[in-house]
């Protein structure tokens, strides 16, 4: 038999669950709308409705769009470095691993149609009063520059680029390869990753660069 302490917690950790499952619902709908009409398209009655609950039960989630945007962005970014992890673990060399990165990148966005392009959208434009955040191409060019640190201390890539430009512009090669279409599949893989591999690694440090770890998987330290 439960005791009174038990039963007292059990409403609210019902209230709770409930909660965490209203909160899922409506970013679910959101990640939906958001892909299908855009950002500035969607309004969080329209994210409500498709949800299925009260217009006001979104701000019991979410200050505004703009928050519950940020949090489908993080979602989805949280969701593609879990893919890209995974299919890391145990590989190493800078352009094995850019291949597999690559391919990793292109089986999310197949099986998630649309996600990424959303996901994207530059949060300067969306921006309300108070502190923007990163968005979800900075957060990415922000893992590459400490890459790009790491790679330089040990000597498997140049040391004298300036990480965080560097960072933008891997970001920018890969989103504007990607443009070529899942057609081209093979052939953006290859020769983004033969590009990166040329332009990251020093002349006489290939050896160095065959065995280092340059992104990190699930089961790497």
């Amino acid at each position: 038999m439960a005791t009174m302490a038990q039963r007292a917690a059990m409403p609210s950790a019902r209230t709770e669950r409930r909660k965490a499952e209203s909160r899922q619902r409506l970013l679910d709908a959101a990640r939906q709308l958001f892909i299908e009409r855009g950002y500035h398209a969607t309004r969080p009655q329209d994210i409500a409705r498709a949800a299925d609950v009260g217009y006001g039960t979104f701000y019991l989630h979410f200050a505004d769009k703009r928050e519950c945007f940020l949090a489908f962005a993080e979602a989805a970014r949280t969701e593609l470095e879990s893919v890209v992890s995974a299919q890391l673990a145990g590989v190493e060399g800078v352009e094995p691993q850019l291949r597999v990165l690559l391919d990793a990148l292109i089986d999310y966005a197949e099986s998630n149609p649309g996600v990424l392009k959303a996901a994207m959208t530059d949060v300067s434009v969306i921006a309300s009063e108070g502190e923007v955040g990163a968005s979800l191409v900075e957060r990415w060019a922000e893992q590459w520059a400490g890459q790009i640190r790491a790679g330089a201390r040990v000597g498997a890539i140049h040391a004298d680029y300036d990480p965080e430009v560097a960072g933008h512009a891997i970001v920018g090669l890969i989103r504007g390869a990607a443009a070529c279409g899942r057609q081209r599949r093979a052939a953006l893989i290859d020769t983004v990753a033969r590009f990166l591999t040329r332009a990251l690694v020093p002349e006489g440090a290939e050896e160095t660069a065959k065995h280092h770890k340059f992104i990190k998987g699930k089961a790497d330290p």
